[in-house]
């Protein structure tokens, strides 16, 4: 049943309609009258009725007003205007508010009864869509945390959406506004559905119900859409989470977050988080990391230095290839020699667990280099000392790296202009201490840093690359090599790296 309101400053008409109009039999029920717009608004507050019947021209608050305010309350009640003659103008400002139900005064009970049945049409039309609404409201409610989860997984992951959930996506956009971050955590075991619901529920806690953009995961990581503008105040609530989350169930969590930008870059963000994490194997103390941490251009070497594959070099050789291969990324990169010794040092502290300060301050990029490895080597106790064999192929190693450019560096020429040394001797001596010829192991790591080159700087001229480890600058003979070793052309291979 309908609820109504009767609002006329004339007693008798107010009181005559209320007692002709058979309201039940309409469906309605008449809860209140009023003799102007003052005492109307106080009742429709009290009331909340479904329409009202209102006079147009009253004293104190005349019917217009009365319109005016009450939709401001209640958009969707309806009402019925009663005139009379010469009453235009105020008739033609309720047509512009919308009103399209009229009864000229004095009534007329048949024409009154023919208008309160359109009515009730509308309102019945008004309250199954209304139902309607929120029967789809709930559907959404309950659909939506599993439709964002697919859509966050899939924008991390670079799969193309479902035309459904790209028009969920562009209505979430445009309704929530594109800045944000990613956060993702890893644990040193595997999440389950009862991690992630408990995690998100600390992070709702702690940021707010409706911060949390999008949240999706997997068994090995969490991830949270969040609005950019708690990227900068992030830390201390990613430890409280981390705390909290240990309350709960006792592992060792990890976690990073990207720069802000477009929910559309959220594969681009999910990349830099990935490359944090890596960066992060070699802090094993700490457990956030942020793309902020990397932004001075001095401590872009710690993207570019492979520590975690330093640590666990297991022979001079190996260590030589990745600190020469970071060596290589840093050029390409543009960094200054105070910027590569800040890497090395970097290095350093991890291996011995120890600052220097001091070191590295050799007046050549190469020395650099050299003292470097030799440091590192020293620390990690792969230099035998008093073994001469061992000294002479270390020597012949790094003339290798040092000439590494250089086309004509064959055998012949790294004995005789390098190394003045016997080439048989030389020959054999590389052979019994790596198992493998001179020219072999040559072109291997040559294609090896390449390949390093073009996992950090995938957009590099293939022509520059090639002549920098010591292929002919226009790239053929380079682009051959490298296909017959990795089974892909260099142009293929990049193609690999920008896509992972």
């Amino acid at each position: 049943m309908y609820k109504v309101i009767l609002v006329d400053d004339e007693d008798l008409e107010r009181e005559g309609m209320a007692a002709l109009i058979p309201w039940e039999d309409m469906d309605m029920q008449l809860v209140d009258m009023a003799w102007n717009g003052i005492e109307a608004m106080e009742k429709i507050q009290m009331q909340k009725p479904d329409l009202v019947i209102t006079d147009i021209k009253m004293p104190v608050m005349n019917g217009i007003e009365l319109i005016r305010q009450a939709r401001e309350l209640n958009p969707e009640l309806a009402f019925v205007v009663l005139s009379g003659y010469g009453e235009f103008e105020y008739t033609s400002q309720a047509m512009e508010l919308g009103i399209r139900h009229y009864i000229l005064k004095p009534c007329d009970e048949e024409k009154f009864l023919e208008v309160l049945a359109r009515v009730r049409e509308e309102l019945i039309r008004q309250r199954e869509k209304a139902s309607s609404e929120l029967a789809d409201k709930n559907i959404l409610k309950r659909t939506l945390p599993h439709a964002q989860e697919q859509i966050l997984n899939a924008l991390i992951s670079m799969q193309e959406l479902s035309k459904p959930d790209q028009e969920l996506l562009d209505s979430f956009v445009k309704g929530q506004g594109s800045a944000c971050f990613l956060y993702v955590i890893r644990g040193d075991g595997e999440f389950d559905q009862l991690d992630r619901f408990a995690m998100t529920n600390i992070l709702s806690e702690l940021l707010g119900n409706n911060k949390i953009l999008m949240a999706a995961g997997n068994q090995r990581e969490l991830f949270y859409l969040l609005p950019a503008e708690l990227a900068e105040q992030f830390l201390p609530l990613a430890r409280k989470a981390h705390r909290e989350f240990g309350k709960y169930r006792k592992c060792r969590l990890k976690s990073a977050v990207s720069e802000p930008g477009s929910i559309q870059d959220t594969y681009r963000m999910y990349a830099q988080v990935r490359e944090l994490f890596r960066l992060g194997e070699v802090e094993e103390r700490e457990e956030f990391f942020s793309a902020a941490q990397y932004k001075n251009p001095a401590e872009h070497v710690l993207s570019v230095m492979d520590y975690k594959g330093i640590r666990e070099a297991a022979d001079f050789g190996g260590l030589l290839f990745l600190v020469y291969a970071g060596y290589l990324n840093m050029k390409l990169g543009g960094l200054s020699m105070e910027q590569m010794a800040a890497g090395y040092r970097r290095g350093f502290e991890i291996l011995a667990g120890q600052s220097r300060t001091e070191d590295f301050v050799e007046k050549t990029e190469w020395d650099q280099l050299k003292s470097a490895v030799n440091r590192y080597a020293a620390c990690k106790k792969l230099i035998r000392e008093g073994e001469k064999e061992d000294e002479r192929m270390r020597q012949a190693l790094l003339a290798i790296y040092e000439n590494i450019a250089n086309q004509e560096l064959s055998l012949q020429f790294l004995a005789r202009e390098v190394l003045f040394m016997n080439e048989d001797y030389l020959g054999r001596l590389f052979f019994r201490h790596m198992n493998e010829k001179y020219s072999s192991y040559l072109v291997r790591i040559r294609v090896g840093l390449a390949q390093k080159a073009l996992e950090y700087y995938p957009d590099i001229r293939i022509g520059e690359l090639a002549e920098r480890i010591g292929f002919a600058a226009d790239g053929q003979y380079f682009a051959k090599v490298f296909k017959k070793h990795t089974g892909m052309a260099p142009s293929d291979y990049r193609k690999v790296r920008k896509n992972n």
